[in-house]
Order: C-alpha cells, then sequence, then structure tokens
C-alpha cells in the first residue's frame, strides 16, 4: 500500500481520498458507483463529481466503464483500500479502546484516516489488539475507561510536571471540567 508519501507525491487531497474511497464502497455495496450515487454519499453535487473525477482520471486512478461509470484502476483501488483501512484502525481505537459512542468516533475517524502515518497505525492496531488479548489487559482497559485525569495547581501533576502544563486540558482536582480557559489564558 502506498505511504503517506507517496499519496502526497501523487497530490492527492483528502477529498481525492473520500472519492476514491466512496467509489469503493459504492461498487462493493452495489456492484456500480454512479455520479449521482457519489454526489449523494458525499453530500456535494454531481458537477462537482464530475470535475474530481477527471482529475483523478488524469492521475491513473479511475477509468470508466462500458457504462460510463467510474471505476478503480489497480493504484486507485490500493489508494482507497490504504485509507479505508486506516479508518478501520482508527475508528477500532476510538470505540473499542478509548470507548467513545459510534457516532462520535467514525466522525473523529474519518478526519484522522487521512493524517495518520502507517507507523502510527500499525502501532494503534497493536494497541488495539494488546488490549483484547484476554491475558488481563480487559481489566486494565475497563481501569482506563473510568479514569479521569485530574491536575494538582501546586504542579504534583507528573505529566505537568515532566512535559509543562497544558491548562485548557488539565482538570480540576476532584472535579470533571476543565480549567476555565479565562483562568489560564493571558489577557
Amino acid at each position: 500500500m502506498p505511504s503517506q508519501a507517496v499519496r502526497h507525491r501523487q497530490g492527492l487531497s483528502i477529498s481525492s481520498e473520500h472519492y476514491l474511497r466512496t467509489i469503493l464502497d459504492l461498487r462493493e455495496e452495489r456492484g456500480y458507483a454512479r455520479v449521482v450515487d457519489i454526489a449523494t454519499r458525499l453530500g456535494i453535487t454531481k458537477g462537482s463529481v464530475s470535475v474530481a473525477l477527471t482529475h483523478l482520471e488524469e492521475r491513473g486512478l479511475v477509468r470508466h466503464d462500458a457504462a460510463r461509470f467510474p471505476v478503480l484502476t489497480a493504484t486507485g483501488k490500493r489508494v482507497a483500500l490504504d485509507v479505508r483501512g486506516r479508518f478501520q484502525i482508527v475508528l477500532a481505537f476510538l470505540t473499542e479502546v478509548l470507548g467513545l459512542p459510534a457516532e462520535q468516533a467514525t466522525a473523529e475517524a474519518c478526519r484522522w484516516e487521512h493524517v495518520v502515518s502507517h507507523d502510527v497505525a500499525d502501532r494503534i492496531l497493536d494497541f488495539v489488539r494488546f488490549t483484547a488479548d484476554p491475558r488481563g489487559t480487559r481489566d486494565l482497559l475497563g481501569a482506563f475507561r473510568n479514569y479521569r485525569r485530574t491536575c494538582d495547581a501546586s504542579g504534583a501533576c507528573p505529566t505537568c510536571a515532566a512535559h509543562g502544563p497544558v491548562p485548557l486540558f488539565c482538570l480540576e482536582s476532584g472535579s470533571k471540567k476543565r480549567k476555565d480557559a479565562d483562568d489560564v489564558l493571558p489577557e
């Protein structure tokens, strides 16, 4: 699968990756991907899809079949599968490890799929599989899901002591509420 550097050298934008993945998904679901289906799935106009398909065809990522429906080339399919794979890894991490609700995790994974490197995705997948290992990690994962950090104003927070404070993310001691931005940001 192409690395992130290869995708950027090919000049692929996030929207190009969305088009490729949408074509892949539609063809797997229905056996075809029409311009109108792509537009509907992405929430854009058919004209925008047509323009994008022209650019993807010029890059050798898409061609058209006899019915004039877009079809991924071998390279286009590799990119689409790569994007979908990174999405699935991130989604598993966000839902299975962090315990985020499916809707929130899906929206977040859709953003991450375009920026997470293969090395990081590999390690995330390792961690997801590690946490699913029955040799005691379920207890650890359960404890993590109930854990919420707190920062002590005295500087006793080990994270803040080691890496410096992250005021907008530090939680007041004994509270689940973030410190007020007005309290931590200079005027």
